[in-house]
């Protein structure tokens, strides 16, 4: 299982690069005939490593007998997944493949931590031992992907409104979407990543008060802070629909909200105690 996850690991830098490769060419004369080869060979190796990372997470599930969540470092090759997943129908959706620049790298860095501290997992409680867990850990997870997704779309819109106010023509900037794309795509995943999260989060409560009973705290380090996340992104929803807040301001909100998930996936299970985390 270690080598079928170097190997994916190896796969998903190589996506990386050739996705950064891509942008970086964008419509140069001298070398834009390799661009549709290079972003064919980012697409596909991503896809490529998306399957492996599927075949590793099915294996470990069978080998372990449980889903991967013993440690917060097990449960970022499936943040990783997640993140694929998303990246994958976007393009299937939209055909913007410059979104993978942004994305992917974050995946491969997931892949990365999980593949560098994830050693030793120590046993799951019994009462874990439940397709409730999948349900809950599943939607929430995908929820990060698609704020993540979000993120990606809120760089580019930066980075492209930059090129077009300094009236310079940057490597980053050569292939990026229209702003108004970035933006209303940005939102989309705001939205569905605020459903997903909201969805995981009901799933969890009814889950641990009304089938398994279990303790419950609200003051929980990890309840607060993806309570604080849902409340950040449920407030751009909000605004933006209230009072047509768009452009540059929902881009950095993006940025924002990404921050938040960051401390409540990663800070939360580093520097403070919860029910969640299961050392």
């Amino acid at each position: 299982m270690n080598f079928l996850f170097l190997v994916t690991l190896l796969i998903y830098l190589a996506a990386s690069i050739f996705h950064a490769l891509s942008l970086a060419i964008g419509n140069r004369s001298e070398v834009s005939t390799l661009r549709p080869t290079i972003e064919r060979i980012a697409l596909w190796g991503t896809t490529v490593g998306f399957a492996c990372l599927t075949l590793f997470i099915a294996r470990w599930w069978l080998r372990q007998g449980h889903f991967p969540m013993t440690h917060w470092t097990d449960s970022t090759a499936f943040v990783a997944w997640a993140i694929t997943l998303i990246y994958l129908i976007i393009v299937r959706l939209t055909h913007l493949r410059a979104l993978g620049s942004f994305v992917v790298p974050v995946a491969f860095l997931a892949i990365l931590i999980s593949y560098s501290f994830a050693r030793n997992t120590s046993t799951l409680p019994e009462q874990l031992h439940t397709y409730w867990l999948v349900a809950h850990t599943s939607l929430i997870f995908l929820a990060y992907a698609a704020f993540i997704a979000a993120f990606g779309f809120g760089l580019m819109y930066l980075i492209a409104e930059k090129k077009i106010r300094a009236k310079t023509h940057t490597l980053l900037s050569n292939l990026l979407p229209p702003l108004g794309n970035s933006d209303e795509f940005g939102y989309r995943c705001t939205f569905i990543g605020v459903i997903l999260l909201s969805m995981g989060i009901i799933v969890g409560i009814l889950w641990t008060q009304y089938i398994q009973e279990l303790p419950w705290k609200w003051l929980d380090a990890k309840i607060i802070f993806t309570l604080v996340t849902w409340f950040l992104y449920v407030a751009q929803i909000a605004i933006r629909q209230l009072w047509g807040w768009r452009g540059r301001k929902a881009a950095y909100a993006t940025i924002i909200g990404f921050i938040a998930l960051l401390c409540t996936y990663a800070g939360v299970n580093l520097f403070l105690d919860s029910i969640h985390a299961w050392r």
